[in-house]
């Protein structure tokens, strides 16, 4: 009984980022169910799927919370790990199966949160990272008083695919929040790059499946 009534507490779940395609799909479960019941009854069982994998995960203490550590902000698999003189990328792939939400990647302040309009070409075509539609977050990392010359700017780069349109995020620039906390979406099967300061330690490896705000993605050396 707990579990039912959790499940349905998760679902009207107001802070949510998925909560505006809930809503969607649940007035359209509603509509398809008064034509005709078969349809009502797949588009619950879809329902119930976006339900399963927009879920807030029920995350710890981070044990590294208020440090310079970054955590993998969506589950998914590493695809790329880039390095230059200034920065380096990780990108990571959502699988069908893995939670959609992005969660925040650090105790911080959100700086830029802006949707770019773009094409939703397959992510092996080249230069779709740039020419996709993708939302775009700035991170001001907290920074610890005894870590010298810290630098402290994360950015994460949501961008869409064919089959992933749906780029969300009610998050208002100026806003304050710790690591963990969902400030994101992404349907159904994006890429996510996050971008670091050159002088970050990757502790991730190419191939590597990870769990959003459990992995350790990176950290100041």
């Amino acid at each position: 009984m707990s579990r039912i009534r959790d499940y349905f507490k998760e679902i009207l779940n107001t802070q949510s980022p998925a909560m505006p395609v809930r809503i969607i799909i649940g007035l359209a479960v509603s509509v398809l169910g008064f034509l005709w019941l078969p349809f009502g009854m797949l588009g619950l069982l879809i329902l119930i799927w976006i339900v399963y994998v927009t879920k807030t995960p029920e995350i710890s203490e981070l044990s590294s919370a208020g440090s310079t550590d970054i955590f993998v902000p969506m589950d998914g698999l590493v695809t790329s790990i880039e390095t230059t003189p200034a920065k380096k990328i990780i990108r990571i792939a959502q699988q069908i199966h893995s939670n959609k939400l992005i969660l925040m990647p650090c105790h911080g302040k959100i700086d830029i949160n802006l949707f770019i309009d773009g094409l939703f070409l397959p992510a092996d075509i080249s230069n779709a990272s740039r020419l996709n539609a993708r939302r775009e977050i700035s991170v001001i990392q907290d920074v610890i008083p005894n870590v010298p010359n810290a630098q402290n700017n994360v950015s994460l780069v949501i961008w869409g695919r064919p089959f992933a349109r749906y780029l969300a995020s009610p998050i208002s620039e100026g806003r304050a929040i710790k690591a963990g906390v969902p400030i994101a979406i992404s349907l159904l099967h994006g890429d996510l790059d996050i971008i670091l300061p050159s002088n970050y330690e990757i502790l991730v490896n190419l191939g590597e499946y990870c769990i959003a705000s459990k992995t350790v993605l990176a950290k100041q050396p």
